[in-house]
């Protein structure tokens, strides 16, 4: 098992249903991103986020307060 399997796995467990339902959630739609990305014949684009200065880390508040906006 890789460190990021290892830590996904270890952070699941420390979270409550709610938290960990909406973190699977966001893993397998990154999944499903790049999936159809590589599908489509687009391995050689990336997925690139802009530099953020002064950005605070989100936290799982943050998340649950987007999911109920949307």
């Amino acid at each position: 098992m890789s460190s990021l399997a290892l830590e996904i796995e270890q952070t699941m467990q420390q979270l409550d249903a709610v938290t960990a339902s909406r973190l699977e959630r966001l893993l397998r739609d990154a999944l499903a991103l790049v999936k159809s990305n590589t599908v489509q014949g687009e391995q050689n684009q990336s997925i690139r986020f802009p530099l953020v200065q002064g950005a605070k880390p989100i936290t799982s508040a943050d998340v649950a307060r987007l999911h109920d906006e949307f």
